[in-house]
């Protein structure tokens, strides 16, 4: 990936950031590099919802448990049987939320009750950003990884459904 790119992807994203967080131990930009070397059908648009996910977790979809929930039905519904997504990631940058791959609930390790908890409680207290920044993943990202997946807040994740993963 050209760095020209990246570095307008880390300049959209400054534009919609509401505060300088404290350092991380990787540098933001590291981290998406690397988030290209993983995913090269990656397009700058993939770049910044990467580090918009960072930065709000799903606090800019859904309030309603139930249209939540309804979605995650809906989704799955639709979905391959596999993708080219881990079976979940966390976000760079800070790594404040992790992408919950939606093969987990279709495979009995997750119910989307699990997970529609998960995601609603992710998004209490973050604010919400303005719509016009909100993108979804390429066209090329799509065709490539199949993208299904939820967004919840580290800290629920590792503390409620990563140890349903392990068994």
């Amino acid at each position: 990936m050209k760095l020209l790119p990246l570095l307008l992807a880390v300049v959209l994203l400054a534009s919609c950031r509401p505060a300088a967080p404290e350092p991380s131990e990787e540098p933001c930009a590291d981290a998406l590099m690397a988030y290209a070397e993983q995913y090269p059908a990656a397009e700058p648009q993939d770049l910044y919802k990467l580090v918009f996910q960072d930065l709000y977790g799903p606090g800019h979809l859904l309030t309603d448990s139930a249209a939540c929930a309804y979605y995650i039905n809906d989704e799955l519904s639709s979905m391959p049987d596999s993708n080219g997504l881990p079976d979940y990631e966390y976000t760079r940058c800070e790594g404040n939320f992790v992408r919950v791959n939606l093969r987990l609930v279709r495979q009995g390790m997750l119910s989307v009750e699990q997970l529609t908890s998960a995601v609603m409680r992710s998004a209490q207290g973050i604010a919400s950003p303005d719509h016009k920044y909100v993108m979804s993943h390429s066209a090329a990202f799509k065709a490539a990884y199949a993208p299904h997946y939820r967004i919840v807040r580290r800290d629920i994740f590792e503390r409620e459904l990563l140890p349903l993963l392990a068994d």
